[in-house]
C-alpha cells in the first residue's frame, strides 16, 4: 500500500527534528483526513533503499535547505519524483506540482531550475519565511504557535497534494535518470530523463562575462529588523544571479571596499536593464521624503532618479519593476509608483524572472 506521503530529508540535517516534524504532521494530516495517516521518512545518503518508497508515495514533501540541495541522495529522490510527475499529460502538468511539496526548513537558494520553497499565509508568513521550520524550532521551540500553524498549513498541502498524487512506477521500470542536484552531480549519477524544458523553468545561464546577460539595479530600504529584509533581499539577488541576471546591490559593493555611494548609486541605475524596486514600509516613508532627517537618505537618492525617469520616459513602467515580499503588498508602494505591476516574491518570483530575460534577449 502506497504512503500518503514520504518526508525527504538531508543526511546531515538534524534527524532528530525532522523526526519530531514528521511525526508532528503525520497527526495533523490524519486530524484533517479524519483516518489514520501512513507515512515514510526517506532520508538522503540511503543509496536505492528509498527508491520504492518514492516510486509510489502519493505525496513527496522536501524539508529544503542548503545541505538538502548539497545531498546527491536527496537528488536522488526529487529524480525519481520528478520522473513521475512527468509521466502526466503535459496539458494536465501544472507548473508548480501540489503533489510537490516544500517545505523551508531553512533558508537557502535552489540550484537553477529548482523551485523555491514558497511562503505560507497567514501571521506566521514572516517568522516561516525568514528562518524556517528548523529556525522556528531552535528560536521558539516545538510548542510555539509559529510552529504548529506552519505544521497545518503544510498539513493542508499535502491534504490537497494527494488529489493531484502522480502515477506510481515500478523500481524495475525507472529508466536512467539525471540528478537535477547537486551542482556538478552529472549525468555520470544516473537518476533523470531529460525531457523537454518546462513552462516556468529558467533557460540556461549564461557565461559570467556575456554582454547580454541582463543587468538588474535592486533598489530596496534597509528596514530596523535586524538585517532580516536586507538578508531576503540578499537571498533575492542570488537567486536571480543563479538565473543568469547579473545584479547589482549594495551589500555587494560593500564587500569590494569604500565607495563613494551617490556615484555608484548613480552609475549603476543608468547601466541596469531593469530597476527592481522592493517595497516596504521604509521604503515608502523614505521615497516620499516622509522620512526623519538624515536617515535612508540612499532610497530618496534612488526614488528621485526612479521619479525623474518617471515623468520622463513614456513606457517607464517597462524598466522600472515592483517587488514585494508577501507581507508587505500594495500598502507599501510610493504614490508615484502606484499601480505598476506588483510581482509577489516567491508567488511571482519565476514570471518576474521570465519578464527580465524576454526583454532582454
Amino acid at each position: 500500500m502506497a504512503n500518503d506521503f514520504i518526508t525527504s530529508f538531508a543526511a546531515d540535517d538534524h534527524g532528530t527534528y525532522a523526526k519530531r516534524f514528521h511525526g508532528d504532521l503525520i497527526e495533523a494530516v490524519a486530524r484533517r483526513k479524519g483516518r489514520t495517516v501512513s507515512a515514510a521518512m526517506c532520508r538522503g545518503g540511503q543509496g536505492d533503499t528509498n527508491r520504492p518508497l518514492v516510486a509510489d508515495a502519493q505525496v513527496f514533501v522536501a524539508l529544503c535547505s542548503q545541505v538538502y540541495y548539497d545531498d546527491q541522495g536527496c537528488g536522488a529522490d526529487w529524480a525519481v519524483f520528478e520522473h513521475r510527475l512527468h509521466l502526466v499529460p503535459r496539458q494536465f502538468r501544472p507548473s508548480n506540482p501540489p503533489a510537490r511539496v516544500l517545505v523551508r526548513w531553512q533558508p537557502a537558494t535552489p540550484p537553477s531550475g529548482v523551485p523555491l520553497a514558497p511562503v505560507l499565509s497567514g501571521e506566521i508568513t514572516d517568522s516561516y519565511a525568514c528562518k524556517g521550520i528548523y529556525g522556528i524550532i531552535c528560536q521558539e521551540g516545538f510548542r510555539s504557535k509559529a510552529y504548529w500553524d506552519a505544521v497545518d498549513e503544510i498539513a493542508a498541502a499535502v491534504c490537497a497534494g494527494q488529489e493531484y498524487s502522480p502515477p506510481e512506477v515500478s523500481v524495475g521500470e525507472l529508466p536512467a535518470l539525471t540528478l537535477p542536484f547537486p551542482r556538478g552531480a552529472g549525468d555520470a549519477q544516473a537518476c533523470h530523463p531529460s525531457p523537454a524544458p518546462q513552462p516556468g523553468v529558467p533557460h540556461p545561464r549564461k557565461a559570467a562575462d556575456d554582454p547580454e546577460r541582463p543587468r538588474v539595479f535592486i533598489s530596496y530600504a534597509h528596514e530596523e529588523d535586524g538585517d532580516v529584509h536586507k538578508g531576503r533581499v540578499a537571498v533575492l539577488a542570488e537567486r536571480l544571479r543563479q538565473d543568469g541576471i547579473d545584479v547589482f546591490l549594495d551589500t555587494s559593493a560593500h564587500r569590494k571596499g569604500p565607495q563613494h555611494w551617490a556615484r555608484w548609486m548613480h552609475k549603476h541605475y543608468k547601466e541596469a536593464d531593469f530597476v527592481l524596486v522592493i517595497v516596504s514600509p521604509a521604503y515608502k516613508r523614505r521615497a516620499e521624503h516622509e522620512e526623519e532627517p538624515g536617515k535612508g537618505d540612499g532610497v530618496a537618492y534612488e526614488a528621485d532618479l526612479i521619479l525623474g525617469e518617471r515623468l520622463a520616459v513614456r513606457r517607464w513602467y517597462e524598466r522600472i519593476l515592483l517587488g514585494s515580499f508577501p507581507e508587505h503588498g500594495k500598502a507599501h508602494v510610493p504614490f508615484f509608483l502606484d499601480g505598476v505591476t506588483l510581482y509577489t516574491i516567491d508567488r511571482d518570483l519565476p514570471e518576474l524572472i521570465d519578464f527580465i530575460k524576454s526583454k532582454s534577449s
